[in-house]
């Protein structure tokens, strides 16, 4: 389906993006099998980002959080901090608009706004 645009955080270093897989769709029941990925790297390498806290993501008007442990560690590889496989029902005409946005919330000093 797509990856967002990179969106920044409190650290001018680490960045994400939102992407979103359509894995299956059920055209009986209405509706998309989805996987929502929330990733985030470093733009400079031999450097890493240990963060304890929650990643947040909003899928179709729902919020959903994992924690993250200091042992994810943010490089320039890249890592993902949320991940996330539903079923999104279409409306009744089988169409869809499915819209994410997603945002951290660090005990370590790194936030982001929601993107």
């Amino acid at each position: 389906m797509g990856t967002s645009s990179t969106f920044g955080t409190s650290n001018s270093h680490v960045k994400y993006n939102i992407t979103v897989n359509q894995n299956s769709q059920n055209v009986s029941n209405n509706c998309s099998n989805v996987s929502v990925y929330v990733r985030f790297w470093r733009d400079n390498s031999g450097y890493t980002t240990y963060v304890s806290g929650t990643c947040y993501c909003i899928i179709n008007g729902t919020t959903y959080s994992r924690a993250v442990s200091s042992s994810q560690k943010i490089t320039s590889s890249g890592i993902n901090l949320f991940s996330k496989t539903l079923d999104i029902y279409h409306n009744n005409d089988g169409t869809k608009t499915l819209t994410c946005s997603a945002w951290i919330s660090m005990d370590t000093p790194l936030s982001s706004s929601e993107g």
